[in-house]
């Protein structure tokens, strides 16, 4: 009995823990849902059964780098106003002397998953509905 409470508590701190990971990665408020396009293509790029056009890379490329110059900018803050929170919280801070931070937080994660969706929005409109269906 024991032995599966140990067993069971450690695949909790385990799920936990990489959960946090996880969240530290990326500063956006939905996490594994929604698809990192630019990414995959990224990887295809010159993959002939995409077949990527020279207008549709140049159009990819500006918004490969309007989306990762947004999202730096938020990583940058994301990160570590969360260390303060997390710092904070564990020094016994108040919930009522944390607020403002967390809003702040959720508002700076609500902002990197818009500048996610628009990503995803505006690269569907650069692509056809083949090469859509290649990346499904």
């Amino acid at each position: 009995m024991t032995r599966k409470i140990l067993t069971i508590l450690t695949l909790l701190v385990l799920a936990l823990g990489s959960t946090s990971l996880l969240a530290k990665q990326k500063p956006f408020l939905i996490h594994g849902q929604l698809p990192h396009l630019t990414g995959v293509i990224m990887q295809l790029w010159d993959d002939e059964d995409l077949a990527l056009t020279p207008k549709q890379k140049a159009e990819l490329k500006q918004i490969r780098i309007r989306t990762i110059g947004g999202l730096g900018t938020i990583k940058g803050e994301v990160f570590p106003l969360e260390a303060e929170i997390v710092e904070a919280s564990n020094n016994g801070a108040t919930p009522e002397s944390l607020e403002d931070d967390v809003e702040k937080l959720a508002a700076l994660r609500a902002e990197a998953t818009m500048i996610h969706i628009k990503c995803i929005y505006d690269t569907k409109k650069v692509l056809t509905k083949k090469q859509l269906q290649l990346l499904e």
